[in-house]
């Protein structure tokens, strides 16, 4: 018999906590972005998650407590039982959020079937504010459709919009920004390209480098916050100490500061299209346990994250970066930034004690 989440909680003092689940629907995208963690997958049609697999890995999610159930890929959307899954979900009361580049949303035959079971929320990544930026970072034309998708899922599903700060961005971030304010954004979250893997080795092809992320972040903010009203976020992916201590509390004070992600805080956990667990979309390679093996329910999955290998897995990625970490008042709301960063980078080149 499966146990309810209170009767799972009270058997022991578990160490990770999911909130969050993602699951990895597909590999294949129909943009190629030049800085995307799913570019060492080659974007496969074949490596998709069944109908039947997502259905049991969401039924395990809202046993264990999870409260938001994230779709990525690849591109959700280009997904064959996306509609079917969200009927599914929806009858089952499980909340989902969609991460996706909106393409689709421009195609009208998808759109009128996808208004009919549209996710609770979606999440949509802007990549380009013209048709030549588009083609340069995505690879592909039809960024008059992508723009039509972008306006209807915002105006008529609320969707939010996220921008990846990388390489191509530098110079033209406010143009972004206010395309998509154009396009009726009501805010704008800017993350930060982080490491990739390539044949099993870290990339930074398209990361800006840490001083210069905060160099520019600054430079461009007072027109940022003028453009969008205030209501731009920022998730931090870089450590706290490379940006003046008045900035980053100015950014806290308004609202405008996400910090620490789901595997530092050890609240979030991602299968892959095959139900394995990850750790982070960039190690897509690197699979810890399979759905029907290492676990096969809500009380399984949970001792399993509980056990000593996993914990040991948290602990050596999430360890502190640099020995000033340790110091540093404001390392639990920073946490050193993205540990994938350090394949890269020598902590010690950056970090200072706060």
């Amino acid at each position: 018999m499966k146990l309810e989440k209170t009767e799972i909680e009270s058997k022991r003092p578990f160490q990770v906590r999911p909130g969050a689940a993602w699951l990895t629907v597909n590999r294949k995208c129909n943009f190629r972005c030049k800085w995307c963690y799913a570019k060492g997958s080659g974007y496969s049609a074949k490596r998709e998650m069944s109908l039947d697999l997502a259905e049991d890995l969401a039924n395990i999610s809202q046993q264990i407590g999870v409260h938001n159930l994230l779709l990525i890929g690849g591109e959700p959307t280009l997904w064959k039982p996306l509609i079917e899954f969200n009927e599914f979900c929806m009858q089952k009361k499980i909340l989902t959020i969609l991460i996706t580049n909106g393409m689709r949303f421009g195609v009208d035959k998808f759109w009128q079937k996808y208004v009919q079971y549209p996710n609770n929320r979606i999440a949509l990544s802007l990549k380009a504010s013209t048709p030549q930026q588009f083609y340069q970072v995505a690879g592909v034309g039809g960024f008059e459709i992508v723009k039509k998708g972008l306006t209807r899922a915002i105006q008529e599903l609320d969707a939010q919009i996220s921008i990846t700060y990388n390489t191509f961005y530098v110079d033209t971030l406010k143009d972004m920004v206010q395309f998509a304010m154009d396009c009726g954004a009501k805010s704008i979250k800017i993350d930060f390209c982080s490491t990739t893997f390539v044949n099993g080795e870290p990339n930074a092809t398209y990361m800006v480098k840490p001083q210069e992320v905060a160099q520019n972040i600054m430079r461009d903010y007072p027109e940022l916050e003028r453009i969008t009203k205030g209501r731009i976020v920022f998730e931090m992916m870089v450590p706290f100490c490379l940006w003046p201590l008045e900035f980053i509390n100015q950014l806290k004070q308004k609202g405008q500061l996400m910090s620490v992600c789901h595997l530092l805080k050890r609240k979030g956990i991602i299968f892959d299209e095959f139900g394995n667990i990850i750790m982070c979309n960039a190690l897509f390679d690197y699979p810890l346990g399979r759905y029907g093996k290492e676990f096969y329910d809500g009380e399984s999955l949970l001792a399993w994250l509980d056990t000593d290998q996993i914990i040991s897995y948290y602990n050596r990625i999430g360890c502190y970066p640099s020995e000033a970490c340790k110091t540093c008042s404001l390392y639990s709301e920073c946490g050193g930034g993205c540990p994938l960063r350090w394949a890269l980078y020598k902590p010690d080149e950056f970090v200072r004690p706060v």
